[in-house]
């Protein structure tokens, strides 16, 4: 099942840049200038060292674009596979693993710049940088259940995309991407509230060498244990609806 899912990821992104010059590269290039230009113009808006900032931004920057991404595209994954689901009896879940393959093909491409920017800004790194590891299969398994929870409720209502498309409009401008939770000085628990800055966290902070807040360790953890187990309770209860709901 993930050998197929894989292998229509990888369509995925064949057809995407078919026939372009670079292909694939276009990723690495549109994020790369467009965070270039960001973090010339915020460091010194935010009064930021540029070799501090810009590998704050290109880690928060990275992992906002596989989180938004994901979300985004996680109340289609049903609708774009309608054609396969009608015409071939599949399991439901190879157009999960399917999308959440897609968006990690596009995020490794999106990590190139952080090693660019890492070795044009060197960091020490220790040991504490192989949490990103643990922190990226949290948000992996975050993001699939939360698919599968948002395609349910899109195919039976067809707005849940558009407020997601909203909604990631704002979140970007809210949760500690572009500036540091710090700066918020008395009001930090807007961050703190904020699931999305957690699951950031946990992967740009092992990045960058530091060590995760506990706190964001565990948002990340509850997450993980409460969305598959709402998202299993929603496909048990609406799985024989999904062909007349597509």
């Amino acid at each position: 099942m993930i050998g197929l899912a894989g292998f229509f990821a990888w369509q995925d992104i064949h057809e995407r840049y078919v026939r372009t010059m670079l292909g694939p590269l276009w990723i690495v290039i549109t994020t790369g200038v467009w965070m270039s230009a960001m973090g010339f113009v915020m460091s010194s808006v935010l009064h930021q060292e540029l070799q501090d900032y810009l590998p704050y931004l290109a880690c928060g920057m990275v992992a906002w674009q596989f989180f938004s991404n994901s979300l985004n595209e996680g109340a289609m994954v049903l609708v774009n596979a309608r054609r396969i689901i009608v015409a071939f009896n599949l399991p439901i879940f190879i157009h999960f693993i399917r999308y959440i393959l897609r968006n990690g093909i596009i995020f490794l491409h999106n990590a190139v710049i952080i090693v660019i920017v890492f070795i044009i800004y060197p960091h020490a790194h220790t040991v504490t940088a192989l949490l990103v590891i643990p922190g990226l299969l949290l948000n992996a398994v975050i993001l699939m259940s939360g698919a599968v929870i948002l395609s349910l409720l899109n195919i039976r209502y067809r707005d849940t995309h558009l407020v997601i498309a909203n909604a990631l409009q704002v979140l970007p401008y809210v949760t500690p991407i572009f500036w540091r939770r710090d700066m918020l000085k008395d009001h930090t628990w807007i961050a703190d509230f904020n699931p999305l800055y957690h699951m950031i966290e946990i992967v740009r902070s092992p990045a960058l060498g530091v060590e995760p807040a506990l706190l964001s360790w565990q948002v990340a953890g509850g997450l993980c244990v409460v969305l598959p187990v709402l998202a299993y309770m929603m496909y048990i209860r609406y799985r024989h609806r999904i062909i007349f709901w597509i």
